[in-house]
């Protein structure tokens, strides 16, 4: 397997864990909803079919502009947008990056063929420990 290869399958496990996270999410919000729905509805006559308000709750009327706020689909929205935009703006500058760095990195053209051959080699073998001076037998 290559790692361009690897890195894509983890990518994809990642991904598809987070959809079925948010999957697993969604439905018991959907469940909650349908339950306190059902509950709501078989309350007594004085509450009406409605869960009392929270205490405070006929106060934030009197918030100023509380009834400029915008729907919470439009905050998301907005927020994806802008996020989207954002990420566009980073992937260029790493491309630009990549693109200003590109003299200073070697190419596969430009190392020797000893030394490719090596690499997966000494990737392989760990490195010999290194002694400290304290560990090194005294000379006779």
């Amino acid at each position: 397997m290559t790692t361009t290869s690897v890195t894509q399958e983890v990518q994809d496990q990642v991904l598809g864990a987070i959809r079925k996270s948010q999957e697993v999410t969604l439905d018991a919000v959907k469940k909650v909803v349908e339950t306190m729905a059902a509950a709501q509805a078989k309350l007594p006559a004085p509450f009406d079919g409605k869960i009392p308000s929270l205490p405070l709750t006929d106060k934030l009327s009197e918030l100023p502009q509380l009834s400029d706020l915008p729907e919470p689909e439009a905050v998301v929205s907005s927020a994806f947008d802008f996020l989207g935009q954002l990420l566009a703006e980073q992937r260029k500058f790493a491309t630009e990056l990549i693109k200003a760095t590109a003299p200073l990195r070697p190419t596969l053209e430009s190392r020797p063929a000893a030394e490719d051959a090596a690499e997966p080699a000494a990737a392989a073998k760990p490195a010999p420990a290194k002694r400290s001076a304290a560990a090194k037998p005294a000379a006779e």
